[in-house]
């Protein structure tokens, strides 16, 4: 489900977000706040008991949709909500769609099990190299992977969509 207005439900959203992505990866409880208030920004639930269990955080922007945050709480992980969330935003979308996710490491297995989970959904990790944006002042950029939807890309295919994520969701002006 999508809101309508998701700063009604911000708290909530937050915890999820909180528990589920380490500090690096997260913004400021304020920052969040704000995009949560920006008119790209949109949120999709699912709901148990009327308690949001499973959210998706993404950012429909002019030439894609950026998927940003998907998390579901503990006690609700494998019932097929996040993958529920993301068909629903593919189903609307006629624009590229693209997310990060973390380098495949032996070391941290659920690395290659997100990696898995986006491959059956019908992204693409693609081998150029990629930085996602420092979400707070103290932060560093971090390299992650760039997975796209339905296809491949080549690191000058991405450009403009790269130019755009690092703009209008990062702040951060590219110039090349």
């Amino acid at each position: 489900m999508l809101l309508k207005n998701p700063q009604t439900h911000f708290e909530e959203i937050y915890h999820i977000y909180k528990e589920s992505f380490p500090g690096i990866e997260r913004r400021t409880k304020d920052d969040q706040k704000r995009v949560f208030g920006n008119p790209c920004y949109k949120v999709r639930v699912i709901e148990e008991e009327e308690k949001i269990v499973a959210f998706l955080g993404y950012w429909d922007l002019p030439t894609c949709v950026f998927m940003e945050h998907l998390a579901t709480t503990e006690v609700c992980r494998g019932k097929g909500y996040g993958k529920q969330l993301v068909e629903e935003v593919m189903e609307e979308s006629e624009k590229h769609v693209f997310l990060e996710i973390e380098p495949i490491t032996e070391k941290d297995p659920m690395t290659r099990s997100r990696e898995g989970f986006y491959e059956r959904l019908g992204f693409h990790s693609n081998s150029f190299y990629y930085e996602q944006m420092p979400l707070k002042p103290e932060d560093k950029p971090i390299p992650l992977l760039i997975m796209s939807y339905g296809k491949f890309m080549t690191e000058e295919e991405f450009k403009p969509y790269k130019k755009e994520i690092y703009e209008l969701v990062y702040g951060v002006e590219v110039f090349e």
